[in-house]
């Protein structure tokens, strides 16, 4: 599988994508570089997802939703 992190910077904007990864140990802390990023901008309201994809031949940039799913260990 292949993780997409994905940051939102306001409530209503889409999520961007911040990074890509197929270890999902590296996908829980690549978000928390996001959060920690977000922070240094002095953005306060911002939120940070995982969204896992089958392929990662097409893993788009910006999303509308996010499906709640988390990532799975070996």
């Amino acid at each position: 599988m292949i993780h997409g992190i994905y940051v939102r910077s306001r409530p209503k904007n889409k999520w961007q994508l911040f990074s890509v990864t197929v270890s999902a140990e590296v996908a829980m802390q690549e978000a928390q570089e996001a959060e920690q990023k977000e922070k240094l901008k002095g953005n306060d309201v911002f939120k940070v997802a995982i969204q896992s994809f089958d392929s990662g031949f097409h893993i788009p940039e910006y999303l509308s939703e996010i499906k709640d799913q988390k990532p799975l260990f070996n």
